[in-house]
């Protein structure tokens, strides 16, 4: 198997892009065969998948994410596999009881295809030296390049040892008008990013959700385009701001009901004087018997939601949104999403949808947020259901462990 350098370029932008053109991978082909990418609708590129995402979060470096990605294909492997054989009659040899059991962890089923090769164990260099340079810092056979060798075995022995890995459905490109399509299972999300313009694809010819929330107008042209005021179109281009609307919806129309509970999206006494930009918002749910819940922070809800409707966050560490939610929340505020009540008539200090924007979400153009974008709305609210009784379980187990 002949590599150049470019290869690595391209597992890079897949990794930090979520997609790359699909000619850039061509020379890899095992990935795709695992699942670690799809093709997009078109077959002109290569759409990372969460599997590929749990590599970012399993290894210590985006470089060891490459190299476990380059470890799939079976002359690499082998290749890699014979100097990590070696490594371990080498732990043995020398009794290092302790070392040698923490690569056999860190290997895990790889071990499985170890074993009977033994006798082909060698710390010879193989034909990959630059990539592994590359990646490693040191051609794989240098001690120094071991215990990453070892990792990006170990981090797809699951899929490759295990046989767990297989090729995944095409994620359909996203399309601006319809949620339905845009918040499906298997899709990647970058995390939120302040730029001062979209980029000119914007939702077109892409499958990973954006992170950018940069201002946005819709655009001179024939309906739907005409029917959607500003706001809404900036809402729907822009997945995070989409997704903390249809929090504050979820949240005024589940008040609505007056029967079955609510949310609240509460602050701090000591953080009120920057509601504008706060640094924490609390999420309170209030259960169908009337027991009032403070289940977390506003990050941690949107994770779980995500979760729920099987969208990943491209990003090594999934509090990559926290520093940037009070930006986000200063824009929905000015641009009259949510609105900030200091608290009246017994109600605490907290976030709202504002007048305006609801007044949007049943409109003729609001379909697109209300209508089409109902699972979210289900799914936040289902998460809130299910955090309270987590909440409550825990506190009564501490309850019983304190009596």
């Amino acid at each position: 198997m002949t590599l150049s350098a470019s290869i690595i370029r391209a597992i890079d932008r897949l990794l930090t892009d979520g997609e790359v053109s699909r000619s850039g991978l061509a020379s890899l082909p095992t990935g795709y065969q695992l699942g670690l990418w799809a093709d997009s609708t078109d077959a002109t590129r290569a759409v990372a998948t969460p599997e590929a995402v749990r590599l970012l979060r399993t290894l210590p470096t985006r470089n060891e994410a490459i190299a476990a990605v380059l470890g799939c294909e079976p002359d690499i492997r082998q290749a890699w596999q014979r100097i990590a054989t070696a490594r371990l009659k080498e732990m043995g040899n020398l009794r290092d009881a302790q070392g040698l059991s923490e690569a056999i962890t860190t290997l895990g089923q790889t071990c499985l295809a170890l074993l009977p090769n033994f006798s082909q164990a060698s710390l010879s260099p193989t034909p990959y030296a630059d990539l592994e340079r590359a990646v490693f810092d040191a051609s794989a056979e240098q001690a120094i390049a071991t215990p990453q060798l070892l990792r990006a075995l170990g981090a797809t022995a699951h899929l490759i040892e295990g046989e767990q890995g297989k090729p995944t459905i095409t994620i359909p490109d996203l399309a601006l008008y319809n949620p339905l399509t845009n918040w499906c299972k298997g899709r990647l999300i970058k995390p939120p990013e302040r730029v001062a313009t979209l980029p000119e694809t914007g939702m077109q010819h892409t499958s990973i959700l954006p992170g950018s929330w940069a201002i946005a107008s819709p655009p001179d042209s024939p309906p739907p385009h005409r029917s959607i005021s500003p706001t809404m179109y900036w809402v729907l281009s822009c997945p995070w701001l989409f997704l903390l609307a249809q929090v504050v919806f979820t949240q005024e129309a589940w008040g609505a009901e007056r029967i079955a509970g609510r949310l609240s999206l509460e602050l701090e006494s000591t953080h009120l004087s920057q509601y504008y930009r706060p640094p924490e918002v609390l999420v309170v749910v209030t259960t169908t018997e009337d027991e009032e819940v403070v289940c977390g922070t506003l990050s941690q809800l949107l994770l779980r939601v995500l979760d729920l409707l099987g969208v990943t966050l491209l990003a090594p560490d999934v509090t990559a949104i926290e520093s940037q939610l009070p930006t986000l929340i200063e824009s929905l505020l000015k641009h009259q999403i949510w609105r900030f009540d200091q608290g009246s008539g017994g109600r605490r200090p907290g976030y709202s949808i504002h007048d305006s924007f609801s007044d949007g979400c049943y409109y003729l153009a609001g379909k697109y947020f209300n209508r089409l974008g109902t699972h979210v709305t289900a799914a936040i609210r289902i998460t809130c259901g299910q955090w309270a009784k987590e909440r409550l379980a825990q506190t009564g187990k501490l309850a019983a462990l304190i009596s």
